[in-house]
Protein backbone atom coordinates (compact mmCIF):
# COMPACT_ATOMS: atom_id res chain seq x y z
CA UNK A 1 0.00 0.00 0.00
CA UNK A 2 1.20 3.71 -0.67
CA UNK A 3 1.20 5.03 1.84
CA UNK A 4 2.89 8.73 0.54
CA UNK A 5 0.49 11.74 0.52
CA UNK A 6 -0.32 13.03 -3.09
CA UNK A 7 1.11 16.44 -3.66
CA UNK A 8 -1.05 19.73 -4.08
CA UNK A 9 -0.84 22.35 -5.20
CA UNK A 10 -2.73 25.78 -4.27
CA UNK A 11 -4.60 28.07 -6.66
CA UNK A 12 -6.95 30.66 -7.27
CA UNK A 13 -9.76 30.95 -9.83
CA UNK A 14 -9.60 34.53 -12.08
CA UNK A 15 -11.40 36.17 -15.14
CA UNK A 16 -9.72 39.27 -16.92
CA UNK A 17 -11.45 42.17 -17.83
CA UNK A 18 -13.78 41.66 -20.99
CA UNK A 19 -13.39 37.95 -20.55
CA UNK A 20 -15.95 35.38 -18.53
CA UNK A 21 -13.45 32.37 -19.06
CA UNK A 22 -11.88 31.32 -15.88
CA UNK A 23 -8.65 30.92 -15.40
CA UNK A 24 -6.69 29.34 -12.76
CA UNK A 25 -3.19 30.97 -11.18
CA UNK A 26 -1.29 29.95 -8.53
CA UNK A 27 -2.28 31.35 -5.28
CA UNK A 28 -0.09 34.62 -4.09
CA UNK A 29 1.56 34.77 -0.47
CA UNK A 30 -1.39 37.30 0.47
CA UNK A 31 -4.69 37.07 1.58
CA UNK A 32 -7.51 36.94 -1.42
CA UNK A 33 -10.86 37.58 -1.01
CA UNK A 34 -13.59 36.27 -3.57
CA UNK A 35 -14.25 39.20 -6.65
CA UNK A 36 -11.18 41.07 -5.46
CA UNK A 37 -9.98 42.91 -7.88
CA UNK A 38 -6.08 42.20 -8.48
CA UNK A 39 -3.09 43.48 -11.42
CA UNK A 40 -1.54 40.23 -13.10
CA UNK A 41 1.29 39.42 -15.01
CA UNK A 42 0.93 38.06 -18.05
CA UNK A 43 3.97 37.17 -20.60
CA UNK A 44 5.26 40.52 -19.50
CA UNK A 45 2.08 42.86 -19.48
CA UNK A 46 0.11 43.86 -16.57
CA UNK A 47 -3.84 42.86 -16.72
CA UNK A 48 -6.72 43.32 -14.34
CA UNK A 49 -8.62 40.36 -13.34
CA UNK A 50 -11.15 39.69 -10.54
CA UNK A 51 -11.36 36.66 -8.08
CA UNK A 52 -13.38 34.10 -9.18
CA UNK A 53 -12.45 31.17 -5.97
CA UNK A 54 -9.89 32.63 -3.66
CA UNK A 55 -8.79 29.49 -3.21
CA UNK A 56 -8.77 25.53 -5.11
CA UNK A 57 -6.54 22.82 -3.70
CA UNK A 58 -5.72 20.47 -6.76
CA UNK A 59 -3.80 17.50 -7.54
CA UNK A 60 -0.59 18.50 -8.79
CA UNK A 61 -0.73 15.69 -11.87
CA UNK A 62 -4.28 17.58 -12.56
CA UNK A 63 -2.79 20.85 -12.69
CA UNK A 64 0.05 19.76 -14.90
CA UNK A 65 -2.46 19.11 -17.65
CA UNK A 66 -4.83 22.14 -16.93
CA UNK A 67 -2.18 24.12 -16.96
CA UNK A 68 -1.09 23.44 -20.41
CA UNK A 69 -3.90 25.21 -21.76
CA UNK A 70 -4.67 27.46 -19.58
CA UNK A 71 -2.01 30.78 -19.12
CA UNK A 72 0.88 31.56 -17.73
CA UNK A 73 0.70 34.50 -15.73
CA UNK A 74 1.35 35.99 -11.69
CA UNK A 75 -0.94 37.46 -9.48
CA UNK A 76 1.06 40.32 -8.12
CA UNK A 77 -1.30 42.63 -6.09
CA UNK A 78 -4.52 43.64 -5.19
CA UNK A 79 -5.63 46.49 -7.21
CA UNK A 80 -5.36 49.91 -5.94
CA UNK A 81 -7.90 53.14 -5.55
CA UNK A 82 -5.55 54.46 -8.22
CA UNK A 83 -6.58 51.43 -10.39
CA UNK A 84 -10.01 50.97 -10.13
CA UNK A 85 -10.31 54.73 -10.94
CA UNK A 86 -8.07 54.06 -14.09
CA UNK A 87 -10.76 50.75 -15.27
CA UNK A 88 -13.74 53.22 -14.57
CA UNK A 89 -12.56 55.83 -16.81
CA UNK A 90 -11.19 53.13 -19.20
CA UNK A 91 -15.14 51.79 -19.33
CA UNK A 92 -16.30 54.86 -19.69
CA UNK A 93 -14.39 55.62 -23.01
CA UNK A 94 -14.67 51.64 -23.97
CA UNK A 95 -18.89 52.70 -23.49
CA UNK A 96 -18.93 55.76 -25.56
CA UNK A 97 -16.69 53.93 -28.45
CA UNK A 98 -19.29 51.71 -28.58
CA UNK A 99 -22.04 53.97 -28.80
CA UNK A 100 -20.68 55.63 -31.25
CA UNK A 101 -19.36 52.86 -33.65
CA UNK A 102 -23.58 51.76 -33.04
CA UNK A 103 -24.63 55.08 -34.56
CA UNK A 104 -22.12 54.64 -37.53
CA UNK A 105 -23.31 51.03 -38.17
CA UNK A 106 -27.00 52.40 -38.23
CA UNK A 107 -26.04 55.54 -40.30
CA UNK A 108 -24.07 52.97 -43.03
CA UNK A 109 -27.25 50.68 -42.84
CA UNK A 110 -24.79 47.65 -42.45
CA UNK A 111 -26.39 44.38 -41.19
CA UNK A 112 -24.23 43.94 -38.07
CA UNK A 113 -24.60 43.96 -34.50
CA UNK A 114 -22.05 45.06 -32.67
CA UNK A 115 -21.63 42.95 -29.28
CA UNK A 116 -18.89 44.69 -27.50
CA UNK A 117 -15.76 47.22 -27.67
CA UNK A 118 -12.15 46.77 -26.29
CA UNK A 119 -9.62 49.49 -25.71
CA UNK A 120 -6.07 48.02 -26.36
CA UNK A 121 -3.82 50.45 -24.53
CA UNK A 122 -0.36 48.44 -25.84
CA UNK A 123 -1.53 49.06 -29.35
CA UNK A 124 -3.56 52.04 -28.94
CA UNK A 125 -6.56 50.96 -30.69
CA UNK A 126 -9.97 49.93 -30.29
CA UNK A 127 -10.98 46.31 -31.35
CA UNK A 128 -14.97 46.17 -31.99
CA UNK A 129 -16.29 42.91 -32.29
CA UNK A 130 -19.90 42.19 -33.87
CA UNK A 131 -22.05 39.50 -34.94
CA UNK A 132 -23.77 39.41 -38.80
CA UNK A 133 -25.33 36.63 -40.19
CA UNK A 134 -23.01 36.58 -43.85
CA UNK A 135 -19.88 38.80 -44.44
CA UNK A 136 -20.23 42.81 -44.33
CA UNK A 137 -18.19 45.05 -46.08
CA UNK A 138 -17.42 47.35 -43.16
CA UNK A 139 -14.54 49.30 -45.22
CA UNK A 140 -16.10 52.52 -45.03
CA UNK A 141 -17.13 51.86 -41.93
CA UNK A 142 -13.67 51.56 -40.32
CA UNK A 143 -12.07 54.98 -42.68
CA UNK A 144 -14.73 56.72 -40.56
CA UNK A 145 -13.82 55.26 -36.94
CA UNK A 146 -10.43 56.11 -37.23
CA UNK A 147 -11.25 59.28 -38.55
CA UNK A 148 -13.31 60.03 -35.45
CA UNK A 149 -11.14 58.82 -32.97
CA UNK A 150 -7.87 58.97 -34.74
CA UNK A 151 -6.48 55.36 -33.77
CA UNK A 152 -5.88 52.28 -34.85
CA UNK A 153 -9.42 50.42 -35.69
CA UNK A 154 -10.16 46.42 -36.15
CA UNK A 155 -13.26 44.78 -36.89
CA UNK A 156 -13.93 41.35 -35.85
CA UNK A 157 -16.75 39.09 -37.17
CA UNK A 158 -17.54 36.33 -34.63
CA UNK A 159 -20.27 33.24 -34.06
CA UNK A 160 -22.86 33.15 -31.69
CA UNK A 161 -21.01 30.82 -29.62
CA UNK A 162 -17.63 33.04 -29.54
CA UNK A 163 -19.95 36.10 -28.91
CA UNK A 164 -21.21 34.57 -25.32
CA UNK A 165 -18.09 34.03 -24.57
CA UNK A 166 -18.12 37.90 -24.06
CA UNK A 167 -20.48 37.41 -21.47
CA UNK A 168 -21.79 35.59 -18.02
CA UNK A 169 -24.62 33.20 -17.84
CA UNK A 170 -26.13 29.93 -17.15
CA UNK A 171 -27.46 26.96 -19.24
CA UNK A 172 -30.69 24.72 -19.11
CA UNK A 173 -28.67 22.30 -16.81
CA UNK A 174 -28.44 25.82 -14.00
CA UNK A 175 -24.67 25.80 -14.19
CA UNK A 176 -21.99 28.15 -15.54
CA UNK A 177 -21.79 28.24 -19.18
CA UNK A 178 -19.08 25.98 -21.08
CA UNK A 179 -17.73 28.65 -23.08
CA UNK A 180 -17.33 30.27 -20.04
CA UNK A 181 -15.95 28.00 -17.69
CA UNK A 182 -13.40 25.35 -19.44
CA UNK A 183 -14.01 25.09 -22.89
CA UNK A 184 -11.02 26.15 -24.88
CA UNK A 185 -12.22 25.21 -28.46
CA UNK A 186 -16.07 25.98 -29.41
CA UNK A 187 -16.93 23.71 -32.04
CA UNK A 188 -19.83 23.62 -34.22
CA UNK A 189 -23.02 21.36 -32.97
CA UNK A 190 -24.86 18.94 -34.72
CA UNK A 191 -28.85 18.16 -34.21
CA UNK A 192 -28.35 14.57 -35.20
CA UNK A 193 -26.34 14.41 -31.76
CA UNK A 194 -29.55 14.85 -30.18
CA UNK A 195 -31.19 11.58 -31.66
CA UNK A 196 -27.79 10.18 -31.07
CA UNK A 197 -28.27 10.42 -27.45
CA UNK A 198 -31.75 9.41 -27.43
CA UNK A 199 -32.87 13.21 -26.04
CA UNK A 200 -36.55 14.30 -26.16
CA UNK A 201 -37.26 16.96 -29.17
CA UNK A 202 -37.44 20.22 -26.78
CA UNK A 203 -35.35 23.17 -27.85
CA UNK A 204 -35.75 24.39 -24.19
CA UNK A 205 -33.44 21.37 -22.84
CA UNK A 206 -31.40 21.30 -25.78
CA UNK A 207 -30.68 25.31 -26.50
CA UNK A 208 -27.91 27.30 -24.94
CA UNK A 209 -28.24 31.48 -24.50
CA UNK A 210 -26.64 32.11 -27.88
CA UNK A 211 -29.35 30.34 -29.38
CA UNK A 212 -27.60 27.36 -30.74
CA UNK A 213 -27.31 24.13 -29.92
CA UNK A 214 -25.83 23.35 -26.33
CA UNK A 215 -22.08 22.41 -26.32
CA UNK A 216 -21.95 19.78 -24.37
CA UNK A 217 -24.32 17.41 -27.02
CA UNK A 218 -21.20 17.42 -28.32
CA UNK A 219 -18.74 15.96 -26.06
CA UNK A 220 -21.47 14.32 -23.95
CA UNK A 221 -21.78 12.33 -27.14
CA UNK A 222 -18.75 10.07 -26.32
CA UNK A 223 -19.95 9.10 -23.19
CA UNK A 224 -23.69 8.31 -23.76
CA UNK A 225 -21.64 5.77 -26.20
CA UNK A 226 -19.53 4.32 -24.01
CA UNK A 227 -16.58 6.10 -25.39
CA UNK A 228 -15.36 8.16 -22.38
CA UNK A 229 -11.48 9.02 -22.72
Amino acid sequence: MNNLATENVRLVSVSFRKDAKSYFLPKPNFRLKLFDEVVVSVDGELKFARIRRPLVIMDVRRWDIIRERSITGKILRLATSKDILYLKKLEEKEKEAFLICKEKIKHYGLPMHLIETIWDEKDKKYIFYFTANSRVDFRELVKDLAKTFNKKIQLWQVGARDAMRFFSGYGPCGLPLCCNTFLNEIESVELVYTRMQHLPPNPAKVTGGCGKLVCCLRYELDIKNGKNN
